[in-house]
């Protein structure tokens, strides 16, 4: 606590003036602020036939509060005018998914001093994503229903229930941006799940835009839950006529970060140095001998004792992490922003980054703090360039953990995890309300010594087979996606369009229990999109997708609802898998906001 009240004393609640001079451009003598709902009701060019589902939308929307607003600019009337720090006030008003616009400008009065106006749209605010499986049996996956700006507070309060795999829980989850009306940002998270607990906990202050010179964050952090590996389809180990079958192994994770970085340069060309202290624990519930248990189906509370052949595979990746660390943080940022149309939405204008940037966290134990005795090592890399009609990202994640306890000939390099994606947009201009997307992307481990597996199927790999098809410890998958924009379908009510899909994809057995060489699996799908209002960038999504080639039934398919695009530089990175064995220390998450 007396650390983090240091911080908070000397964090910088608003972007400084540089220098005592007077102002040479002028100062800001006025901020108007216009903050208008869902849906302008005064504009004229609306549809006249559709006013009574502009009115509905409205009063059923609570408006983003003007002091939300007004907290989140970078400067205060008196301050000197800089265009930079109001091009970056609008893009940070842009990067909550719940302002569908905002634009942040500058008219000169007669005295050389400047009126700035703030003029928002907000975006429908209230979110449910629902995930059904129907391979093999109907099966309820997930269901999300959150509120991202609680009576225009900008505060979001979620209530989540999820039983994919093992991995039940369900719970609250409250964030807010401006804690106490500051900059600073606080989330907490209670639950339960299947094998006990969640408590999470959230302190930071982020980057103000790329003007912002420093960040900090505390996070805390506990979870019982059950590491799921699923069983092949295989006579010994799970006949194909019977039910899906997984062995448990009971985890109990606890972490404690705290940390604090400083930027260096000019927009553009930013260096990034920080350090903190990460404490982490991964324990097992337990005796291991006894506790890794067989469920067959979606009966966990059946849990049948395993034969020592088929818990052996299990019972070998189950080392116990017990580490103090230190960590330093290192950054190179060359980042521009472009604003873009037709990426992730069909006519949202959306802010996406452009350029380089690479980042590396460092992290080593504390002789005597802990009983373990190693290095983490994690590096992030992100490029993108955005020429006309055309957009290209990649993305590359490493872990590593170098164990200095290893004997003589066993591999210091353990628990090696690393994912890469390249994202391909294209609009052509023969096609000009297509969006084609092509996605590569893999994943895969390598020396694990904690719990650890793949599996092909699930919504970020080859969509519409099930999360428990083909497990494996590495995995390649492609995919193509046309989206394609309706433009006449309610215009100025909402964004409507469809598009259709295909994955193809395989998975190696690598070093994890139980892995299998699928070969190479195919999905097709088709959905619907709709951004809500027109204009905006939040996506409305309902997916069908079917499996296509070897063990693939006819009525097999996966049903997907939810907000925000599975495939895109919009969607997540980290793969959900992967991050059950990624037991990281500080990362980089803060190197850069928004991400």
């Amino acid at each position: 606590p007396a650390v983090l009240l240091a911080l908070i004393l000397v964090a910088p609640a608003r972007a400084q003036q540089a220098g005592t001079d007077a102002c040479s451009d002028g100062t800001v003598e006025h901020i108007f602020l216009d903050n208008h709902s869902i849906f302008d009701t005064s504009d004229p060019t609306l549809d006249p036939r559709f006013r009574w589902a502009y009115g509905l939308a409205n009063r059923l929307h609570v408006r983003t509060k003007k002091e939300f607003i007004s907290r989140e600019l970078l400067f205060d009337p008196g301050d000197c005018y800089d265009p930079v720090l109001l091009e970056e006030s609008g893009r940070l008003l842009r990067a909550y998914d719940f302002i569908a616009h905002a634009d942040v400008y500058g008219v000169r009065q007669e005295d050389g001093d400047w009126h700035v106006v703030v003029d928002t749209e907000d975006e429908w605010s209230t979110q449910v994503g629902i995930q059904y499986d129907m391979s093999g049996e109907f099966e309820f996956e997930e269901l999300e229903v959150r509120e991202k700006n609680l009576l225009g507070t900008g505060q979001s309060v979620e209530f989540f229930y999820r039983t994919m795999e093992a991995t039940l829980s369900y719970g609250i989850r409250y964030a807010t941006p401006q804690l106490f009306r500051t900059r600073w940002d606080f989330s907490a998270a209670a639950g339960r799940t299947r094998a006990g607990h969640l408590l999470h906990q959230e302190i930071s202050y982020p980057f103000l835009g790329e003007t912002g010179a420093w960040a900090m964050r505390e996070w805390f952090h506990h979870r019982d839950r059950y590491f799921d590996y699923v069983l092949p389809r295989e006579p010994d180990l799970c006949p194909a006529d019977g039910p899906n079958c997984r062995i448990l192994v009971p985890i109990r994770q606890r972490g404690f970060h705290i940390a604090g970085l400083r930027r260096f340069g000019e927009r553009g060309n930013l260096t990034v140095v920080g350090g903190g202290l990460s404490i982490q624990a991964l324990r097992y519930i337990g005796d291991p001998e006894t506790a890794i248990t067989l469920v067959r189906g979606s009966d966990y509370a059946g849990r049948e004792p395993v034969s020592e052949a088929l818990r052996e595979p299990a019972l070998a990746l189950t080392d116990r992490l017990d580490n103090v660390r230190a960590v330093l943080l290192i950054g190179k940022r060359n980042i521009t922003w472009q604003q873009r149309t037709g990426l992730d939405s069909f006519d949202g204008q959306e802010d996406v980054r452009v350029g380089a940037e690479i980042e590396v966290a460092i992290a080593r134990t504390l002789p005597g703090a802990a009983s373990d005795d190693d290095m983490h090592l994690v590096t992030d890399f992100y490029a993108a360039t955005g020429p006309p009609n055309l957009f290209l990202a990649s993305r590359l994640r490493t872990d590593a953990r170098r164990d200095y306890t290893a004997t003589i000939g066993e591999e210091e390099w353990r628990d090696v995890l690393g994912e890469a994606e390249l994202m391909v947009y294209l609009r052509p201009r023969s096609l000009p309300r297509h969006t084609l997307i092509f996605r590569a992307a893999g994943a895969g481990g390598w020396n694990p010594r904690i719990p650890f597996q793949l599996t092909l199927g699930g919504e970020r790999a080859v969509r519409g087979w099930s999360e428990e098809s083909f497990p494996g410890g590495r995995r390649v998958v492609l995919s193509a996606e046309d989206r394609w924009h309706h433009p006449w379908l309610f215009p100025d009510v909402a964004d409507i369009g469809t598009s259709l899909f295909g994955d193809l994809g395989r998975i190696w057995p690598g070093e994890a229990p139980y892995g299998t060489d699928s070969g190479w699996r195919g999905t097709l799908g088709a959905g619907l999109r709709v951004n809500f209002p027109a204009g905006g960038i939040n996506t409305f999504r309902f997916d069908v997708a079917f499996p296509v080639g070897p063990d693939a039934q006819l009525g097999d398919f996966q049903l997907l609802i939810g907000v925000g695009e599975y495939l895109g530089v919009s969607a997540p990175f980290l793969d959900r898998q992967l991050g059950r064995s990624r037991v990281p220390p500080i990362t980089g998450s803060l190197l850069h906001f928004p991400n």
